[in-house]
């Protein structure tokens, strides 16, 4: 019985770190995917209601601060356009934060906080990206949403097998250091 309970805990011991990162993957790939169907679901809004939508980084019925998304999302209809949430405006869905340390990143021709399509699907003349990073910035966790101009998004991936996805431009993507 104690070799058995010692076989147990060498392949317990083997298997863990293997565990470890596992998560750490499944944990990036569920906060890419998140984002990815938050635009999705935003542009189908804007389409939908034949108004503009908007998908801004907030919490409080409230857009936040640029590069706040990490502490939950706003999808809301934005008669007006301007991008942030103005009294009245209809709340569609709400995004929750992201784990301690993870963090979202959106950069985007015009460089505004938040994500607007027009009733057309189109962006606001926002093609850019979403780029998830994990606590420890490794680059083999990042992912990113690529999305052009006419509002279609997609997953960034690895194209040269190297363990990193590639940005739009076939760069690897990297975190900003905080």
């Amino acid at each position: 019985m104690l070799t058995a309970l010692a076989a147990g805990a060498l392949l317990m011991a083997v298997a863990l770190p293997g565990f470890d990162s596992l998560l750490e993957r499944e944990r990036a790939g569920s906060a890419i995917n998140q984002m990815l169907s938050a635009v999705q679901f935003t542009r189908a809004a804007a389409v939908s209601h034949r108004v503009t939508a908007a998908l801004c980084p907030g919490v409080d019925d409230r857009c936040g601060r640029r590069n706040t998304w990490h502490d939950g999302a706003l999808v809301f209809l934005d008669p007006n356009g301007n991008g942030r949430r103005d009294a009245g405006e209809e709340i569609l869905e709400r995004l929750p934060p992201l784990p301690a340390g993870h963090r979202l990143y959106w950069r985007a021709f015009r460089n505004r906080t938040a994500l607007v399509f027009r009733p057309s699907g189109f962006t606001d003349w926002q093609s850019g990206n979403i780029l998830y990073c994990p606590p420890d910035g490794d680059p083999t966790l990042a992912r990113q949403v690529i999305l052009n101009v006419q509002g279609r998004a997609r997953h960034a991936i690895d194209t040269d097998g190297d363990g990193i996805v590639e940005d739009a431009r076939g760069r690897p993507v990297t975190c900003p250091r905080t």
